[in-house]
């Protein structure tokens, strides 16, 4: 992803100015650690990649705009309460913007009524290898957090498929728990993973 971070690309609404308490956030903050680690949430210019959201009564609990992964505290995490696409607001209880990919999360959550967490990292291996990978892809790369990158993403999502990527953009893991969302992106992870390295062991076999 070479995108330069420039902020979101609509307007928040805080319905309450106050941390959000939720038990769950402290699996998301175990997540967001580990895909640091792993690169999947790369530092960029401007901020950070990647967010991570689960389903609540009232909408979604969500990363904030820019948060750094690797290091997310109790501040880092807003509600998203309500969205109007038309006129880019979304409305939220917090302390921060919520992230850029708002939008994406909540078309994702309306489109799949089956699924409870969404996470968005990015993953140079699953796009450099998905000719042998075959994950589901979009067609068209769009700009991040805009409406037609949401477009592109909800004409793929299907039922059957809870890990799919976003052209020369990053990967979007699913599932009904957190921890199912989390182990499916390292799981397809590892997979690119092996394919890179046996890529390294023939170049360097036919070299010899």
């Amino acid at each position: 992803m070479s995108e330069k971070y420039l902020g979101v690309r609509f307007k928040t609404i805080f319905k309450e100015d106050k941390r959000i308490e939720e038990e769950r956030i402290e699996k998301l903050k175990f997540w967001g650690k580990k895909f640091a680690d792993l690169n999947l949430a790369p530092k960029i210019e401007g901020g950070f990649a990647g967010n991570l959201s689960f389903r609540t009564h009232h909408g979604f609990i969500i990363t904030t705009s820019g948060a750094n992964l690797s290091e997310l505290n109790d501040d880092d995490f807003v509600e998203v309460m309500n969205v109007d696409v038309s006129l880019k607001q979304i409305f939220v209880c917090g302390l921060k913007e919520p992230s850029s990919e708002s939008f994406l999360h909540h078309a994702i959550y309306i489109k799949r009524q089956d699924i409870n967490v969404v996470f968005h990292g990015h993953d140079k291996l699953t796009l450099k290898f998905n000719d042998m990978l075959n994950f589901p892809i979009t067609k068209k790369e769009q700009p991040y957090g805009s409406k037609e990158l949401v477009d592109e993403v909800v004409k793929i999502l299907n039922m059957n498929c809870n890990y799919f990527l976003i052209k020369k953009h990053g990967f979007i893991s699913l599932g009904k728990m957190i921890d199912e969302a989390g182990n499916n992106a390292i799981e397809q992870h590892k997979k690119a993973v092996e394919l890179r390295d046996k890529n390294l062991q023939n170049a360097h076999y036919l070299q010899r």
